[in-house]
């Protein structure tokens, strides 16, 4: 299967910050998945604690590319595979 191809972070910016839709989608997003995925407990609270991080990542992924659109560098050139 060919690799495919990372999309240029003013994509990111087009589509969630020009698009009133776009917006709307990110708010909701930051909304669900941008709090805090910490959850007390014992073993499942760690399967849950894991599960919102990877939700959370998704959202700092976004507003990491919407960031370097506007020149932004944070310093995590190390982003995941996707």
């Amino acid at each position: 299967m060919a690799e495919r191809q990372q999309l240029p972070p003013e994509a990111y910016a087009r589509v969630f910050e020009n698009i009133p839709e776009g917006q709307q989608i990110l708010e909701e997003l930051v909304a669900r998945f941008g709090r805090n995925p910490y959850k007390p407990g014992g073993l499942d609270a760690q399967r849950a604690t894991d599960f919102n991080a990877g939700g959370l990542e998704v959202v700092q992924f976004i507003l990491r590319r919407i960031n370097r659109a506007h020149g932004v560098d944070d310093g995590n050139d190390t982003e995941p595979a996707g």
